[in-house]
C-alpha cells in the first residue's frame, strides 16, 4: 500500500483473484488513501465471486466492477446499498465492434442500473482507436463511460480516452505488473500525457 500511495494514483483497482485471504481485503480498505475498485476476473464460481465483491462493498471499497454478462439488477442494487458505485464491464477480446454495436451494449448495461459503464475492446488496426474515441465522445455527455482498446494497436485509445470524456483509464503500477497487452505503466502514461502537454 505504501508503494501504491507513493505513485499518487487517482484510483486503484484491486484484482480479487490475486488475493487469497479476506484479511487482505480488510487491510486494503482500512489503509486506503485513494478511491479503490474491487474486480474479480477469475473463472471461479459466480456465487463465490459475488460474495467476495459484496464483502468488498461492505468494507468500503468505492467501486465494484461487475461483468455485464453475469450481472443482474438485484445484485447491482444490493451492492449499491452498501455505498459502492457499480462499474458494469463488457470485454471483447477479439475485435472492436462498430460504434452502433457499442451503443447497443451500453444500452444493455444501463438497464442494469450501474453508475459507470466500461466497454473494453481489442484493437486489430490503428483505425479501431478512432472507433473507440468517437464512441466515448458521443456517449460521455450522457453517461459515465470508460472505454478503450486492448492490444498493442490500442495504446492511443488508452492514453487519449479521458480527453474525449472517459471517466478514467487504466495503467499498471509497474512495467512488470501489466495485466493486458497494450497496457502502460502509470509512469509511462504520465510521460505520454506530459509529452502531449496534458499534465
Amino acid at each position: 500500500m505504501k508503494h501504491v500511495t507513493a505513485k499518487k494514483p487517482d484510483l486503484v483497482e484491486f484484482r480479487l483473484e490475486k488475493l487469497h485471504e479476506r484479511t487482505q481485503l480488510e487491510e486494503i480498505a482500512r489503509k486506503k488513501s485513494f478511491p479503490i475498485i474491487a474486480t474479480d476476473r477469475s473463472d471461479r464460481d459466480q456465487q463465490k465471486k459475488r460474495e467476495q465483491l459484496y464483502y468488498a462493498a461492505a468494507l468500503g471499497f468505492d467501486l465494484i466492477d461487475l461483468e455485464v454478462a453475469t450481472a443482474d439488477v438485484a445484485t447491482v442494487k444490493s451492492m449499491k446499498s452498501e455505498g459502492a458505485e457499480i462499474v458494469l464491464s463488457f470485454h471483447d477480446y477479439s475485435q472492436t465492434p462498430s460504434t452502433d454495436d457499442l451503443a447497443k451494449i451500453l444500452k444493455a448495461e444501463k438497464k442494469l442500473g450501474g453508475d459507470i459503464y466500461k466497454l473494453v475492446t481489442t484493437a486489430q488496426l490503428p483505425h479501431d482507436n478512432l472507433t473507440i474515441l468517437r464512441f466515448v465522445e458521443n456517449e460521455a455527455a450522457k453517461a459515465r463511460v470508460v472505454s478503450f482498446a486492448m492490444g498493442s494497436q490500442g495504446v492511443p485509445s488508452r492514453i487519449l480516452s479521458p480527453l474525449f470524456g472517459a471517466e478514467f483509464t487504466f495503467a499498471s503500477l509497474e512495467e512488470n505488473l501489466k495485466t493486458a497487452e497494450g497496457q502502460l505503466s502509470i509512469d509511462e502514461l504520465r510521460s505520454a500525457w506530459q509529452i502531449l502537454g496534458l499534465q
